[in-house]
């Protein structure tokens, strides 16, 4: 089998390269590594080519291509074999990971948040649909606009956590509950890459599996305060850095790591759906506040660590997020296996052993 994986250099990206590669596929990553620079953040050589090596050495290719350019979607598609000679490339899954990830990105610079969230998925399901490959979509949780109550579920805070209030959704959000409200710029380009994920089955054929994605988090993930906030918090207490918390620190989400996050598309993948969109997170049963996360790393570290300041909420931040992901379970009997504490303890352990490269 054949497996590209879009945003490859990514956390998820890597991971996904990873388990195919180990399970003997022919695997090619895709990745621009424009993350850093459009979250606002200049980094060294070091950290920046890091999961790309990681792949190299294990035998990955990586295509170092932009996915919102459809040029090199056909570059993809037709390879040249000789000056004369082209043949197709025809990969069986493609794992779409690469997008805009960042709120205030989407806020400052909304026009490339399209470019890559929107164009590059339409460019992904051509691709698609050309050669008759599954597409694996890493949608979001932002696409629920549940910020502004009545018309979205409200919080409540207790036993410093803040929770939903309406009962029906102790389980967490679901797939087809609709609200009316803001989702942000970020959001809304998701939401449309969603959405043609969805007209492309339907009207085209192409099988594609949606995943709307929580706090997915893990080993390799090189996390900034405004995206991989659960990495961030890692490095930041190792080396010291002062740690901004938006919000009073209770607000809580579902955390799943990102191993399972993999198995979930790979089950996907193995089963009889054409198509289907599904939330993808750790559910009711894995979940932790900022707070609880900052006291769990004092427990492991043994150290104080201190935030630096609370800052206001930043706009549309959601004080709890859960992913009610029953229809997952149902549909291709996925569940998460990793616990947060064990997630994170995997965490702390790779931060330790390349603690230089941050």
């Amino acid at each position: 089998m054949r497996v590209l994986v879009t945003g490859g250099c990514g956390l998820i990206g890597y991971h996904a390269c990873m388990y195919y590669k180990n399970q003997g596929h022919e695997v090619v990553a895709m990745d621009n590594l424009e993350r850093s620079a459009l979250l606002g953040h200049d980094v060294t050589d070091t950290r920046h080519f890091f999961n790309k090596r990681a792949l190299n050495r294990a035998g990955v290719d990586t295509l170092l291509l932009d996915v919102s350019d459809k040029y090199a979607w056909k570059g993809i598609l037709y390879k040249d074999v000789k000056a004369t000679q082209k043949r197709q490339e025809q990969f069986d899954l493609v794992i779409h990971l690469a997008g805009q990830c960042g709120v205030p990105t989407s806020i400052s610079n909304p026009m490339r948040d399209w470019e890559v969230n929107a164009n590059g998925t339409i460019n992904a399901l051509e691709y698609c649909r050309e050669v008759g490959a599954t597409l694996c979509l890493a949608s979001t949780n932002k696409v629920y606009p549940i910020h502004d109550y009545p018309r979205s579920p409200t919080w409540v805070k207790n036993d410093n956590r803040w929770k939903f209030f309406d009962l029906r959704y102790k389980y967490g959000i679901r797939e087809d509950v609709e609200f009316k409200g803001a989702r942000t710029p970020y959001g809304n380009s998701k939401y449309a890459a969603d959405l043609m994920c969805q007209e492309w089955s339907h009207t085209y054929g192409v099988r594609t599996g949606v995943f709307r994605m929580s706090c997915i988090y893990g080993p390799n993930q090189f996390g900034f305060e405004e995206q991989g906030w659960a990495t961030w918090f890692v490095i930041a207490a190792m080396k010291n850095y002062p740690i901004t918390v938006y919000g009073d620190g209770c607000q809580v989400r579902d955390m799943l790591y990102v191993e399972d996050c993999v198995n979930a598309y790979d089950a996907f993948f193995r089963s009889d759906l054409v198509h289907g969109v599904f939330n993808l997170g750790g559910g009711v049963e894995n979940t932790l506040s900022l707070n609880e996360h900052l006291n769990y790393l004092e427990k492991c570290l043994h150290k104080t660590i201190p935030v630096a300041q609370y800052e206001d909420w930043r706009p549309l931040d959601q004080k709890c997020y859960i992913s009610d992901i029953s229809k997952a379970r149902s549909q291709f009997d996925w569940k998460p296996a990793v616990s947060p504490k064990e997630g994170l303890d995997r965490v702390i352990e790779w931060v330790a052993e390349n603690v230089e490269i941050f």
